[in-house]
């Protein structure tokens, strides 16, 4: 959604390209997280696949990382441009190995590396990139099951700009969500057994379902 405010911040900062991030809670402990390149100095996107296994603690440590990129990205065409043009055509990012299988609904089926490049990590290509912290109102994830059931709740309203946010009654927090993996990784295993209705959570810190 384009907010005015931002558009007009972006504009007066002359900055070349801007990362909303939203602070980090223990539901979005796994998403990537901005950090600041010691050698130059420079903001960088940490992705978990990008993380070595023995890390995994201190990246997921929401006190030391503090901000998660929302993927909503905000840059200056001419600056884009001009960093095509230096590259040849392309934009050099960084490259992740996921671990995948071949049938994402069978842990057992072949295993396969998926190669990928993340958008906000063009945010280390451009100096004197910069970023703003954003309410909740400008990010609802969805990126596994347990977001799925929170959107899904009265923990979220839709509110007149057809704009799901969260309910008031949360006081400014989401619930914290925990489903087993193996019971409730997918789509159609989550509806199937939410078939009565998805539970109110308004009122709910946690849920841990095994």
């Amino acid at each position: 959604t384009l907010d005015l405010k931002i558009l007009t911040h972006f504009a007066t900062t002359d900055a070349p390209f801007m990362m909303e991030c939203c602070v980090r809670t223990e539901n979005d402990k796994k998403g990537g997280h901005l950090a600041v390149r010691k050698s130059d100095k420079q903001l960088i996107l940490r992705e978990s696949a990008m993380c070595a296994d023995e890390d995994e603690a201190a990246f997921q440590d929401i006190s030391k990382h503090s901000y998660f990129n929302t993927n909503s990205l905000w840059i200056r065409l001419d600056k884009l441009k001009a960093i095509i043009d230096k590259y040849g055509g392309f934009i050099p990012l960084p490259m992740i190995k996921n671990k995948k299988t071949v049938d994402p609904k069978d842990d057992g089926s072949q295993a396969v590396v998926q190669l990928e490049t993340a958008m906000g990590a063009a945010i280390e290509m451009f100096e004197g990139a910069t970023s703003i912290t954003v309410p909740r109102t400008r990010f609802a994830p969805v990126k596994k099951s347990d977001d799925l059931i929170i959107l899904r709740s009265d923990a979220y309203e839709i509110s007149d700009a057809f704009v799901p946010v969260l309910n008031p009654g949360c006081n400014g927090k989401a619930p914290t969500v925990s489903l087993d993996k193996k019971k409730y990784k997918q789509v159609g295993k989550l509806e199937a057994c939410t078939l009565k209705g998805i539970p109110s959570l308004v009122k709910c810190t946690r849920l841990n379902s095994s």
